[in-house]
């Protein structure tokens, strides 16, 4: 349904977008409920493109960040791209996010907590326990960032539940995509959702025509794409238990994911030699010290036909009969 939709909508490409935006705004509000409108979003490029948005309506005029050590890059990124301070946060032994420590780095000059539930590269969730504690500590003036670009994949059933924190009236976003879910990547479509006052400080980032309306199309579809929404989250359910059995019966370490891939810690080689030797052998996985996570190699779940051809392959790369 994506598909059709965004070549529909390319019929009309020598125009300039029109409505799609806010009508998509109005769709997700009315899926999402809990009383949320159109005007508590703001539709971006993708999930990157909306926490640049995020850092330059709130670290623009410097300040402090505060995100853990071993997570997404972009949010270094977009701190220093507004010159603000980066404060990364050792994680927990098990890798996961140490929100306690995260508290307690929060000072009169932060502007903005990150936490990526579930975390890439990690794959690990934040608790309703942990998201509750630490809440608890976080002043007026700061903004506490939910990244929950992989929340769609999430089996577990203690995972914070950041809307209520919405609409509770705190200071907090949660920012989502179509990337992942929906499969639609290339396309580049993510929000933000937030109260009223504080997204409206997101918006006056935002430029005017800011979204193809093809890719507006698109994610629009694919909220109505309700069989394929659960097949794709089924198949990357059952593939990433597939691989994390796989990788550990191989004698490696695997991290549990609740996203759609796995990470490998410590491999024998190296990370950057096995993503190479994987390389060489057609299959495109990431080492992970961009993220932090300098022992880890990340892989994304693919059809079971390709789970199964990069376990074969992965045997032979670590010499395992």
């Amino acid at each position: 349904m994506a598909v059709a939709a965004a070549r529909q909508a390319l019929a009309q490409a020598h125009r300039y977008p029109g409505v799609g935006e806010r009508n998509l705004r109005r769709k997700i509000a009315a899926r999402l409920g809990r009383g949320l409108t159109a005007e508590n979003f703001v539709i971006g490029n993708g999930g990157t493109d909306v926490l640049r948005m995020i850092a330059q309506a709130f670290v623009f005029d410097g300040g402090n960040t505060i995100m853990s050590r071993a997570s997404f890059p972009m949010y270094r990124i977009a701190t220093d791209t507004f010159s603000g301070e980066t404060r990364q946060v050792e994680p927990a032994p098990d890798l996961r996010h140490d929100v306690a420590a995260m508290a307690d780095r929060i000072d009169a000059d932060t502007s903005l907590v990150y936490l990526c539930s579930p975390n890439n590269p990690t794959g690990h969730i934040i608790t309703q326990a942990e998201a509750d504690a630490f809440m608890t500590r976080v002043p007026e003036h700061v903004v506490v960032l939910f990244d929950e670009s992989y929340c769609d994949f999430v089996t577990e059933p203690n995972y914070a539940d950041s809307l209520a924190y919405v609409t509770e009236g705190r200071n907090v976003l949660v920012v989502r995509s179509f990337s992942k879910s929906a499969g639609l990547a290339g396309l580049r479509c993510g929000y933000v959702i937030g109260r009223r006052e504080l997204v409206d400080y997101v918006r006056h980032t935002q430029l005017p025509f800011h979204t193809s309306d093809v890719a507006l199309a698109a994610a629009s579809a694919s909220m109505d794409d309700e069989d394929f929404l659960r097949e794709l989250r089924q198949a990357v359910v059952n593939g990433r238990a597939f691989l994390y059995h796989a990788i550990c019966d191989l004698g490696l370490a695997c991290l549990p994911s609740q996203t759609n891939f796995v990470t490998i810690l410590d491999p024998p080689s190296g990370a950057n030699e096995l993503a190479a030797a994987l390389l060489q052998r057609g299959f495109i996985v990431r080492a992970m010290g961009a993220f932090g996570l300098p022992n880890g190699v990340r892989i994304s779940v693919g059809a079971q036909e390709e789970n199964e051809k990069f376990v074969a392959a992965l045997r032979e790369v670590i010499g395992v009969q």
